[in-house]
């Protein structure tokens, strides 16, 4: 038996399996709704790391400690981490306005083509 039919008999066997009954499993609780997409504000508000010092605690017990060498090993290493989140939020806010300006320019050719929701939704 070849892969293509081994393939169009299982297929087959499922389609007989379901309708005695079997594979009824009810996966609806399972579905995800689709998020909201978030806007270009957002975005780029999101773009800019900004770590909270604060967090820079231990819970466990004998925590103190811990909490005192997270806090001296940011202390000393402050200069670098500062260099390099200064890169990465360049790079974040680069790809932020990029996306920005995708967005805006998606939406005026599909304003220009009088499709609102665009060519790929009218192909589904």
């Amino acid at each position: 038996m070849r892969a293509g039919e081994a393939l169009g008999a299982a297929r087959a066997r499922a389609a007989t399996a379901r309708e005695r009954g079997a594979h009824a499993d009810d996966l609806e609780r399972f579905r995800v709704q689709p998020a909201q997409r978030p806007g270009v504000e957002a975005l780029l508000e999101w773009a800019v790391i900004e770590p909270d010092v604060d967090q820079l605690r231990s819970t466990r017990r004998l925590g103190a400690p811990i909490t005192l060498a997270k806090q001296t090993l940011y202390r000393a290493l402050r200069q670098y981490n500062g260099q390099v989140l200064a890169q990465q939020t360049r790079f974040n806010l680069m790809v932020a306005m990029h996306v920005a300006e995708l967005s805006d320019r998606v939406t005026r050719l599909e304003e220009r083509s009088g499709d609102p929701h665009g060519a790929d939704h009218a192909a589904r």
